[in-house]
């Protein structure tokens, strides 16, 4: 006969907070704790059915909370249920069998070990930068957990706002915030439709900060594009670099808005009949971009530079061992030459590789084309990221508007 049961142990007389939430599983006359680390305070707690005290349903926020974290401790409960079955069949078993057979099967229940499976799938299919960002959120709620690796079906929505104050108290700013947030939310998803935890009735997610902040400056207007097109004729012949860096940014900017890694990885072998079909290296989605004019005389200005390479461009060696590193490389040079040439172009504004995404859907907005068709020029997934985007023509739009309004009317 096995015995599994939650217990509790309040915290140290005169400590605030919550205390030690903990799994009994005796067996064969000898016990073993498994330690479970749900927000739980000696109120919120009945130690004689040894469960939670759920607080009504008209309290809505505790109430799900509460929910969330009682499906986890159900969750628990059964997978070790299961542990025991299995090994009620194989004969005669010890307690320490059961606790071992709980911490291996949920190895990869939880958030680091999940962040490693998803990533190494990603570097496999080249997309590096999105395995480093869910490593990297992994390893920063397991920071904000002191350091402990965290179960997957503790992502609550109780626990995840206590990271959001806790990322915030740390003076992160709100698009960091976002980062991380966007991530783990990702990170989650994965985990259910692989079924490896059961989705909360709510959405975790739904009460923290995943959107983008101040999206003000990060486009340019037609003027500035043009200005930035008129440097290719006074800068200095031999500043080839800078030169390029240019070229770089217009071509980013007439493909659509190509992100600077995909630019970076082209190669000849991507243009067929007229356009060029590339995968995107953040979604693994195929984009199909009709060369224009002005991409077709970029190319050919680089026809010579990368004469016996693969590749369109001269950024990527193609003898290098490394194609991430001359990539990231290049990105970091890439930024630095854009804040010089938009000095040259009089443009005060912070220009990034990816301000020529936004720019071209903001100008294409300008133009009336509607969001549905720039969302999929563009290559994504949801119109609500392209809604993201054009978040600062909107506002400029108004502004405009307000600005023109008050002038018509003439100062007494």
């Amino acid at each position: 006969m096995t015995s599994i049961r939650f217990h509790y142990r309040p915290p140290v007389t005169g400590e605030a907070g919550s205390g030690t939430l903990f799994i009994r599983i005796i067996h064969g006359r000898k016990y073993r704790d498994i330690r479970r680390n749900y927000p739980v305070n000696p109120q919120d707690w009945d130690f004689g059915s040894h469960w939670l005290r759920m607080p009504t349903a008209t309290e809505r926020e505790r109430y799900m909370c509460f929910r969330q974290t009682e499906e986890s401790m159900r969750a628990d409960l059964s997978r070790l249920e299961d542990i025991v079955k299995a090994l009620s069949k194989t004969g005669n078993f010890t307690v320490g069998d059961v606790v071992d057979g709980f911490h291996k099967t949920g190895n990869r229940d939880t958030v680091i070990a999940f962040a490693g499976t998803v990533a190494r799938e990603l570097n496999a299919e080249g997309r590096v930068r999105t395995a480093r960002a869910y490593r990297s959120a992994a390893r920063s709620i397991v920071k904000f957990n002191h350091g402990q690796d965290m179960p997957l079906c503790e992502i609550t929505a109780f626990r995840l706002r206590e990271y959001e104050r806790w990322l915030l108290d740390t003076g992160l700013h709100m698009n960091t915030v976002s980062f991380y947030m966007r991530n783990l939310r990702a990170l989650y998803n994965r985990a259910v439709a692989s079924e490896i935890i059961v989705p909360a009735e709510t959405n975790p997610f739904g009460n923290v900060y995943t959107g983008v902040y101040d999206t003000r400056r990060r486009s340019l207007d037609r003027q500035d594009i043009n200005a930035l097109a008129g440097l290719e004729k006074k800068l200095p012949p031999g500043d080839t670099e800078l030169r390029n860096a240019l070229l770089y940014f217009l071509f980013a900017y007439h493909s659509r808005g190509m992100s600077f890694i995909d630019l970076a990885y082209l190669k000849k072998s991507d243009i067929k009949d007229g356009s060029i079909i590339y995968k995107r290296k953040k979604t693994g989605f195929y984009i199909e971009v009709k060369i224009t004019r002005p991409m077709k005389r970029i190319i050919d200005r680089f026809k010579a530079a990368t004469k016996g390479s693969p590749f369109l461009f001269p950024i990527i060696d193609p003898a290098a061992s490394d194609y991430r590193l001359r990539y990231e490389s290049a990105l970091n040079r890439q930024n630095r030459y854009l804040k010089v040439l938009a000095g040259l172009a009089g443009i005060e504004k912070n220009i990034s590789t990816h301000v020529a995404r936004h720019t071209w859907a903001t100008l294409a907005k300008r133009m009336g084309y509607n969001i549905s068709l720039i969302s999929e020029g563009l290559g994504h997934r949801d119109t609500k990221v392209t809604s993201i985007y054009l978040a600062s023509f909107e506002r400029s739009a108004l502004d405009e508007l307000s600005t023109r309004m008050s002038r018509a009317v003439r100062a007494a």
